[in-house]
């Protein structure tokens, strides 16, 4: 009896990924599922494919001649012909998942896909509003198709990034802390004010971290916040000073709500930037919003 076709595309993930989760993850299935398509495959063939432990997974000598051999360069050649096919269909349906941080939505994504989904209104978009680590985890697991955040960035093959946009902080509070806009600050100076930033879990507050230990300071900060779309919020309450994207506050700057505190210290740049796994092949849909996203597009 010939094995199913979905016993091998479970087999072809499992073999990519060296994970049963990360492959259901991918197949949009369960941990069960897989295993048992996995389990069926084997008794179909008659042989093991995969060597299991409790804290890994690899091929077996025949999964090995399976995979290389014969399994991968069909299930590529396939998913080959898929993508041209959804290319010929045109995007007139499917759905693309993206994993954002607040930083990438407001400083660069939102406007992007207002522009796709009124160029493809019938494509579903499933965004997962996340922190940079997480949401390079979840395009490693197979969670999402790719991520859009904010530099710095830790990531290993067959991750890859590109770059989109720079953008650069600035220092503020709100009108309470009018006479700091008076001269320039060196950070040192500005140690006695209640400093808010976000947690140490994230990028963000670890670039800033770093940035403190250039200048042999120690950042401490009155209050941590979790997300960055708190911050903001918390700043215009005027519980404290913190740097925040340019773009993202220009308007509060506009109204007087924040006032921008010179610092002699040079912040520097960041990036928004493109995660995905080159591994991993995307509907055309997913393509196209990768190529709009891009500065080139």
């Amino acid at each position: 009896m010939s094995a199913n076709f979905e016993y091998y595309k479970a087999f072809y993930y499992v073999a990519r990924c060296l994970s049963f989760t990360q492959a259901a993850s991918i197949l949009h299935s369960s941990q069960p599922a897989i295993t048992r398509a996995i389990h069926n495959l084997e008794n179909e063939l008659g042989c093991q494919l995969f060597y299991r432990s409790k804290h890994s997974v690899s091929l077996t000598p025949e999964g090995e001649i399976l995979f290389n051999k014969h399994v991968a360069p069909a299930c590529e050649h396939l998913f080959k012909g898929e993508e041209d096919l959804n290319a010929f269909m045109g995007l007139d349906q499917g759905t693309v998942y993206v994993g954002a941080t607040e930083t990438a939505m407001h400083c660069y994504l939102l406007d992007k896909l207002s522009l796709y989904h009124t160029t493809y209104p019938n494509v579903s978009i499933k965004i997962s509003n996340t922190s940079t680590p997480r949401a390079v985890e979840h395009v490693k697991s197979g969670r999402v198709d790719f991520a859009v955040v904010t530099t710095p960035v830790n990531y290993d093959e067959p991750l890859k990034m590109t770059p989109l946009k720079s953008f650069r902080e600035i220092l503020v509070g709100n009108a309470s802390f009018a006479h700091l806009t008076l001269k320039n600050w060196h950070l040192s100076e500005l140690m006695n004010y209640p400093i808010i930033c976000l947690s140490k879990e994230t990028m963000t507050r670890q670039f800033f971290d770093q940035l403190y230990q250039s200048h042999h300071l120690l950042m401490q900060p009155d209050i941590e916040l979790a997300t960055a779309d708190l911050v903001i919020p918390v700043l215009l309450k005027g519980l404290g000073i913190g740097f925040v994207p340019e773009e993202e506050v220009s308007h509060h700057l506009k109204t007087g709500e924040l006032v921008k505190i010179p610092v002699y210290e040079e912040i520097p740049e960041r990036q928004i930037c493109i995660i995905k796994n080159i591994h991993r092949p995307l509907n055309s849909a997913t393509r196209e919003m990768i190529k709009l996203l891009k500065p080139s597009a």
